[in-house]
């Protein structure tokens, strides 16, 4: 999505976060991680406005972290079974799905020699996460090697994604560059921010 139609979709959603923020990250987390609709929900996006409002106080940051966690997992597991049960048949029959076939074709290149390192880096890259669970799926990889690198990289990129939005405050079009663009260098650097931030507060004495 472009940012001009992130920034209305978000610009919409905010009046509804305070009262229901916590369901608006699991619908949007949900719908982010599943096979072809993440293409087209900026889940991310959402979830880093979710820590906005735990910055806020309107939510609750560990509250955030782990719906957005929960039900990203949940929306990857629904690819992953989907590819793993109807994935040829899908491709072969739904003539819409054709338009991924190049990107597909390309994560299924990947997965097939480095489904570890492919599930890992792609849950990092716009676009990509949502396909990779059907891939997977379909490629036949097994449920416990899927689940074994799948878990931990949602845990800690929903981390990263909150707290982005939790230190860079409401503004939409430097969550979407770091997002789509500075990726894994600006996830990494709140991922840093962060650290010191909590280290800072258990240093603190206590008033």
């Amino acid at each position: 999505m472009t940012l001009a139609l992130v920034t209305e979709l978000v610009e919409w959603l905010e009046p509804f976060f305070a009262t229901f923020g916590y369901a608006i990250v699991a619908v949007a987390m949900f719908f982010e991680s599943a096979a072809f609709t993440g293409v087209v929900v900026p889940g991310d996006v959402i979830l880093a406005v979710g820590g906005v409002y735990a910055g806020q106080e309107e939510l609750g940051l560990t509250g955030v972290i782990a719906i957005g966690a929960l039900f990203g997992l949940l929306g990857e597991s629904t690819g992953y079974f989907v590819g793993r049960r109807y994935g040829d048949s899908l491709l072969r029959h739904v003539p819409i799905l054709r338009r991924f076939q190049g990107r597909l074709d390309q994560v299924e290149g990947s997965i097939g020699s480095k489904p570890g390192k492919t599930i890992i880096i792609g849950r990092f890259v716009t676009g990509a996460a949502g396909l990779i669970p059907f891939v997977a799926g379909a490629s036949r990889v097994r449920p416990h090697v899927f689940f074994l690198y799948t878990v931990p990289t949602m845990i800690v990129w929903s981390t990263a994604v909150t707290l982005l939005g939790f230190f860079v405050g409401n503004h939409v079009g430097t969550i979407d560059r770091i997002l789509s663009s500075a990726g894994w260098a600006g996830l990494g650097l709140v991922l840093v921010i962060a650290g010191i931030w909590i280290w800072r507060h258990r240093r603190a004495p206590v008033a």
